[in-house]
């Protein structure tokens, strides 16, 4: 987009004013003609790139993705108001530890005005038999229809698709920053790297109301048990006094961060969230003096 408006404004607008002017005086020459066809190539060139925009915002909608029958094998509550659906994984599905799926139910009547699927970030790893999404439960007529879905029922899964993985580097450590539902992702490449021995470091800053209220805070902590690379540091905001937590209870901000972490601008960070909650982090990482290219976002809406 911004060649397309780099190109607009410098290249075609000038342009216009230009020819017209000459047009106007009658000043057909070689000039004329040669500045001509330059106009056109720099029109056909937003048009080429205009339509590169477009695909690539199909894709990232996962509307383009092949799509596949799957049946659901079971469900289950995992923290208050958030579920976990298990699905048979079609034959040659493939995906990487951070990458989500388009599910449709077929016959959701959208009468809260969205749309009958959502996108939901696969939970599972990759070595695992079955795909596993996780989700937060609302009064839309998606999650309506999922969360009474019986078992055997079938549905619908678009992809995988999405960028948001792992860093090859294991040189480099990396920082998972992750609000509420937001778990999703990570747990997929947290259990994926336990499973495959990966050497990276990994420090997880997780952020609930209260424990009863984080989706897979028990499997995280034998995660940490189980791989000595893996670091959790959970925080509960909103603790009621039967709660009886003895962790961290702030918000995750830069005074956290130093407290568990060695130097904060040597890991690639990842954060994944409510997009107020990304938002913020964001301008808090840059604040500490994160280069921008080592923050790594998804924000997660419609919950």
């Amino acid at each position: 987009m911004p060649i397309i408006g780099a190109n607009g404004l410098l290249v075609l607008v000038p342009m216009a004013f230009f020819l017209e002017s000459r047009a106007a005086a009658g000043q057909f020459d070689a000039t004329f003609y040669s500045l001509q066809v330059v106009e056109l190539l720099a029109g056909a060139t937003n048009l080429v790139l205009m339509g590169l925009n477009m695909r690539d915002g199909i894709r990232l909608s996962g509307k383009a993705a092949p799509t596949t029958q799957v049946t659901l094998t079971s469900s289950e509550t995992i923290a208050t108001g958030t579920m976990a659906f298990h699905l048979t994984k079609p034959a040659g599905f493939q995906h990487q530890a951070g990458q989500w799926i388009r599910l449709t139910i077929a016959g959701t009547a959208a009468d809260d005005g969205n749309a009958s699927s959502r996108i939901l970030s696969i939970v599972s790893a990759p070595n695992e038999p079955q795909i596993t999404v996780a989700t937060r439960l609302s009064d839309s007529a998606f999650k309506r229809s999922l969360s009474t879905l019986p078992d055997g029922a079938e549905l619908t899964v678009a992809g995988p698709s999405g960028t948001f993985t792992l860093h090859e580097d294991a040189s480099r450590p990396a920082v998972f920053i992750a609000g509420g539902i937001g778990i999703t992702p990570f747990m997929s490449m947290l259990r994926d790297v336990t499973a495959t021995t990966t050497p990276h470091k990994i420090a997880l800053f997780y952020s609930n109301r209260a424990p009863a209220a984080a989706p897979f805070l028990s499997e995280l902590e034998e995660l940490q048990k189980a791989n000595s690379n893996i670091q959790l540091i959970a925080t509960m905001t909103d603790l009621d006094a039967h709660d009886g937590w003895v962790g961290e209870t702030s918000k995750i901000d830069q005074d956290m961060l130093r407290r568990h972490l060695r130097e904060l601008d040597a890991p690639i960070y990842y954060c994944v969230g409510p997009a107020a909650m990304v938002t913020a982090t964001q301008k808090m990482l840059s604040a500490a003096g994160v280069a921008e290219q080592d923050i790594r976002v998804e924000s997660f809406t419609g919950y």
